[in-house]
Parts: C-alpha cells; structure tokens; sequence
C-alpha cells in the first residue's frame, strides 16, 4: 500500500484524486488550508497552507510518502500581479524542499496550467511560454522553479486544459447552471471545438503518471483532458438533455457581444460573477486545441465518454444541489 501526499485535496481536483486515491488503496494524506468539500476524506486530511514551509516540511517528514502530488495553488484569474500568487511560486519551493529532505518520496506531480501559453497557437516546446494573465505568469515560474529544482527523483508537470465534473464550482458549475435554467444561449452558426476535460479522465491520467515505470514521465510535460476536442453546442445540449431542461437557443453573436460588455460594467460596479462578460465570450469563442498524444502514449485512452461524463456529472449535481 504506497503511501502518498496530496497538496491541495480539498480542491477540485484533489477532491476527485483523493476519493480516487482512497478506493484504490493508496495510505492518503490530504494537505489543504481548507476543509475537504467531501466530507468523508475528513480522515485523511492534515489542515496547513503550503505557504508556511516549516507546517508543510513536518507534515511531510511525519507521513514519510512515497508519492506526492503537488495540485496546492491559487487558479483565480482575479490578481492584478504574479505577486498576488505566491502560492504558485513560494508554495512550490516549499514542496520541493520538504521533498528533497524528507528522502523517501520515489516520484513528485506538479500541477501547471493551460494558462502559460496563450490558447490560439499550441507551444511549440515545454519551455514555450506567452502567459496572458498574472495566473499563467505565476505558473510558468511554477513551471521554470521545478525544472531548475534539481530534483533527483522522476517528476512530470501536468497542465489541466478546462476542466469540469462532479464537485467543480465557476465557471463550469455555471455553465451548467445556465444550460439548466434555459438560459443558456449558443452564438448562431458557430462551431466551436475544445480541449475540454472530465475529471474522471484528468484523475485517470494522473494514476497513470505515478504508476507507470518512472523513465516514462520523468522531467516530461503533459495536458491533461479528453481525448478528443468537444464541439461546445453538442456539450451544451446533452447537458441540457440530461436534465431535462429548455431547448438550447442559438442568437446572433452581435446580441452576445452586447451581453458581454453589458457584463463588463456589471463586473466593473463590484457583481463577482456576471453570466457572460468580453473576456469569457472571447473564451467561449476561440478554438481549444491540445495535442493530447504524449498523455496518450503514457495513460492510455481516457475512460468516460463524454455523454456519460456528463450524466454521471448531472446525476452529482441533482444529489448535492
């Protein structure tokens, strides 16, 4: 039974890895500052920030884990500087030196993001970076501190794509809110491809990645998501099937643009969290296209579908509201 220690449980993700994690048999610890969201993993969870390095060394030391997983950080666009998100970049340092002197860990995840590289154009190398956003800024010097860490032990950084699925909140939660309510509206005669992501198939990937042989993954970067790009509009109305809601509208795009700077001001006036503003209909609109091949070769084919990602994620909202 491997022992491993998970930066960040609580979250999104770690909620999924830790529930994951503990049905296969792994000795669990869960690191957050926060509370678990589910709570059975009360048991595995160890309360500290990873900013406080001496809390986060002990922690470390006193579970003696042979795995980690590094998923702990600040993933909010609203920072105005990378200095707004020293989770990402003092966080990281910490993890690697309670890594480094703890001298039982075999093998280190890092989580990055989509956000160091802007999303029209796929990076050409690991080290490809055009980040456009302080969060994408601070997680490229995520990226840049663990590839000069020296690290002596088999470690991979993995960059989530958009991820959604049970436990998630915004914006993906709201957009199947939206499509919920009828309320959600597609840009007429638009055809938008993405490299989105279940959770289930991203915490498959990571298993992969801290059980195949460590040569596979060593010092290599992968995107973590489906296997194939998701047409928006069929995302939307299998959502919309699955619950039993309206029928998806498609409008022009003139109105959405209207709607979107409409959310700008709304934004602008002190509301957290418009429905549409520029910046999310731009997301909305452009193409998301990863190439998926290299977490293919390494974690196999993803294992849910998206229809049924999408009703096992809609059965998950109907039971915790």
């Amino acid at each position: 039974m491997k022992r491993i220690f998970v930066t960040g449980g609580s979250g999104f993700i770690g909620t999924n890895l830790i529930e994951s994690l503990v049905q296969a048999g792994y000795d669990v610890a869960s690191f957050d500052s926060v509370h678990p969201r589910n709570p059975q993993h009360a048991r595995v969870f160890q309360e500290g920030n990873i900013l406080d390095g001496a809390r986060l060394s002990t922690a470390v030391h006193d579970f003696r884990p042979e795995l980690c997983v590094h998923l702990a950080a600040r993933t909010d666009l609203d920072g105005t500087t990378i200095a707004d998100y020293d989770a990402n970049t003092i966080g990281v340092r910490n993890m690697i030196s309670a890594t480094q002197s703890v001298g039982t860990v075999s093998r280190i995840l890092f989580a990055s993001s989509r956000y160091v590289h802007r999303t029209e154009v796929f990076p050409k190398h690991d080290d490809d970076y055009s980040p456009f956003t302080p969060y994408g800024e601070s997680k490229v010097e995520t990226e840049r501190i663990v590839r000069s860490s020296g690290l002596e032990i088999p470690w991979a950084i993995f960059r989530p794509t958009s991820i959604w699925g049970p436990w998630f909140r915004i914006p993906y939660r709201t957009f199947f809110d939206t499509v919920r309510r009828g309320v959600y509206v597609h840009p007429r005669g638009r055809k938008i491809s993405k490299s989105y992501g279940y959770v289930g198939n991203v915490v498959n990937q990571i298993l992969q990645f801290l059980s195949v042989d460590g040569s596979r993954i060593d010092k290599r970067t992968f995107y973590v998501s489906d296997d194939q790009n998701m047409d928006v509009l069929e995302f939307a109305q299998l959502i919309q099937q699955a619950f039993g809601a309206p029928p998806i509208r498609e409008v022009p795009l003139a109105l959405l643009q209207g709607l979107a700077i409409a959310g700008d001001f709304l934004k602008k006036v002190g509301v957290s969290n418009p429905p549409i503003t520029s910046f999310r209909l731009s997301n909305l609109l452009t193409p998301m296209d990863y190439d998926l091949s290299l977490t293919r070769q390494v974690a196999g084919p993803a294992p849910y579908t998206l229809k049924a990602s999408v009703q096992a994620t809609v059965e998950w909202i109907l039971k915790h509201g």
